[in-house]
């Protein structure tokens, strides 16, 4: 996203402009009309604001303004300030944590932390605690013979481990996580044939609670259910129209079969799940 200087729009604000050296707002505009199939027709729309701050020591501070659909209140959802010294860094405020980069949950929600990185014999520490928690967490990530190797509450059980790496020209991500209930296991591999985008998807689901992903490569599925396995595959390509997206997804024993073109800030879509009508749409979505 392309950050825009906004100093000449703050000056009549309380931050002090001799302290700042820039300010810089991006965003993402996003509204989808969804025909009325059946029942009218909707249009929804929600906007991303992020607010960024830093000073000459390099400092910065972060408000973000997320899900703003017009009429409500504008309220900052995440304030967070990083930092760094003598090679290690601080973030410290209210802010989202992620487990894994994204094939089994969403980024979680907002909370008062603070977490110190650092590096040890070649290996990235990441040492956090919840404000008011007296138990912290410690995460670690190395390279490993090529595989880059992340893993997340390193002293629980219920470790959160994620590798990536790129093997003859095949990009390979799995992500696990046992917990008291079961094992989610996911992985995912693509590659690029001739122009033809190619992606596929396993996750096999033994704690629907820690499967929240609602935006990812295959679309929404955080309904997974128990003892299941969702799969998918997914195949895009750049035409003459624009760029042009087909999915085939299984999830709770059901096929959805997805197609979309993309062409400017314009996306237009049909999906269609088995014993179920189908849904098309058109989404515009503006970055700045």
């Amino acid at each position: 996203m392309k950050n825009k200087n906004l100093i000449a729009a703050i000056a009549a604000t309380t931050l002090s402009t001799a302290s700042m050296a820039s300010v810089f707002i991006n965003g993402t505009y996003e509204g989808t009309a969804t025909d009325g199939n059946p029942g009218a027709s909707t249009y929804a729309q929600d906007l991303d604001l992020t607010l960024v701050g830093s000073n000459d020591s390099g400092t910065t501070v972060t408000a973000k303004f997320e899900d703003l659909t017009g009429g409500s209140a504008v309220t900052a959802t995440q304030v967070f300030v990083e930092s760094s010294i003598e090679g290690i860094s601080f973030k410290g405020g209210n802010y989202k944590g992620q487990n894994g980069a994204g094939l089994m949950q969403e980024a979680g929600v907002a909370t008062n932390q603070f977490e110190v990185g650092f590096d040890v014999a070649g290996s990235g520490i990441t040492v956090a605690q919840a404000s008011g928690d007296g138990n912290a967490t410690v995460d670690a990530s190395l390279d490993l013979a090529g595989v880059s190797i992340k893993v997340q509450d390193v002293a629980e059980s219920t470790r959160y481990v994620t590798a990536s790496t790129t093997v003859g020209g095949l990009e390979v991500n799995v992500e696990r996580q046992a917990t008291a209930t079961g094992t989610n296991t996911a992985g995912s591999i693509g590659a690029t044939v001739g122009g033809l985008n190619l992606t596929g998807v396993y996750i096999d689901v033994n704690d629907a609670t820690g499967v929240t992903q609602d935006d990812g490569i295959l679309g929404d599925i955080s309904d997974a259910s128990n003892g299941k396995t969702v799969t998918g595959v997914v195949a895009s390509t750049d035409t003459t129209l624009g760029t042009v997206t087909g999915k085939f997804v299984t999830k709770n024993e059901l096929d959805t079969y997805v197609a979309e073109v993309a062409r400017g800030v314009w996306t237009f879509g049909h999906s269609k799940t088995e014993n179920a009508d189908g849904v098309t749409t058109a989404k515009v979505k503006v970055t700045f």
